[in-house]
């Protein structure tokens, strides 16, 4: 949806339902953030989990047959909506551990090309470690 069709629409949404986004009829929410019930299949889901735990998009793509370009534009879907919250299991974030502690100068590009996941969870997750391993400092 281009940005000025899309503008509109929330101008029309704002003038016939109020200020209050969150009494809009989802129809007109769904609209507007461009959600289509294709979004909404199994395989879709499959492809959010696996962007949600940081597989690179060409790792997803080569599993999944989708193309590079879909997965983008659903990982930038996912992050403009603020859905984007990545995740990691204890056995991940424990393979993250040692792979900071056993890299000669880790920085998140080299752990994420050794792991086969995107940079961004790779600092997602540090932040995680880093505040797991204060808050058991501090208790």
């Amino acid at each position: 949806m281009s940005s000025n069709k899309e503008m509109a629409e929330i101008r029309a949404a704002y003038a016939n339902y109020g200020d209050d986004p969150d009494k809009w009829p989802e129809d007109v929410k769904k609209e507007i953030r461009g959600q289509d019930e294709e979004q909404h299949t199994a395989e879709n889901n499959i492809l959010r989990h696996l962007i949600l735990r940081g597989y690179t998009i060409q790792y997803i793509a080569q599993e999944r047959s989708k193309s590079p370009h879909y997965l983008k534009q659903l990982r930038g879907k996912m992050k403009s909506r603020d859905e984007l919250d990545y995740q990691a299991t204890p056995d991940e974030l424990a393979q993250l551990k040692y792979n900071l502690d056993h890299m000669d100068w880790p920085n998140n590009k080299g752990i994420a090309s050794v792991m086969g996941r995107d940079k961004d969870w790779v600092r997602c997750m540090r932040v995680k470690l880093r505040e797991a391993e204060h808050d058991t400092r501090t208790d």
